[in-house]
């Protein structure tokens, strides 16, 4: 089959993805997935030409292959996820990643977390544990540590 009939194909495809392990069993990718992915290849393949690197320089920084970087670039369902963070770390933008995906940054999972969080939290017996009088160390008694202290902490 000529290139001109596969590039036909694809974008008759680009909406699908084909499952791994060789089996023709197609999924639709939801279109803003899609759309994502063709964004995230034209801006890496816009900062690796900003940073004056050819294809070939970026697929040898990165390990790969050429036609991988070409794939990649254009935002290829089957491009690996380590393919696109390898990118970013060669391109100086991993940490910017890192950062979006943070914990911290993620208000609906935060939000989420907070509704589920208990009232109060009972001892495992149900039955209230009173702390016991403080000692003070005597002179020349052994204590523990801080660290011990903070055991289970």
């Amino acid at each position: 089959m000529h290139m001109f009939h596969l590039a036909l194909i694809y974008e008759g495809l680009v909406a699908m993805s084909i499952s791994p392990k060789g089996s023709d069993n197609l999924t639709a990718m939801p279109p803003p997935v899609a759309r994502a992915l063709r964004q995230l290849g034209h801006d890496l393949s816009v900062a690796r030409r900003t940073r004056r690197m050819t294809q070939q320089d970026l697929a040898q920084r990165m390990d790969t292959s050429v036609s991988t970087i070409r794939r990649m670039e254009d935002g290829n369902p089957g491009t690996a996820l380590h393919t696109f963070l390898r990118a970013l770390h060669v391109l100086g933008r991993l940490e910017d990643m890192v950062k979006v995906m943070a914990l911290d940054q993620d208000a609906l999972g935060l939000e989420l977390t907070q509704e589920q969080l208990p009232q109060r939290v009972r001892s495992a017996g149900g039955k209230k544990t009173k702390a016991g009088p403080s000692r003070a160390p005597t002179k020349g008694s052994q204590t523990a540590s801080d660290d011990d202290e903070l055991e289970g902490f």
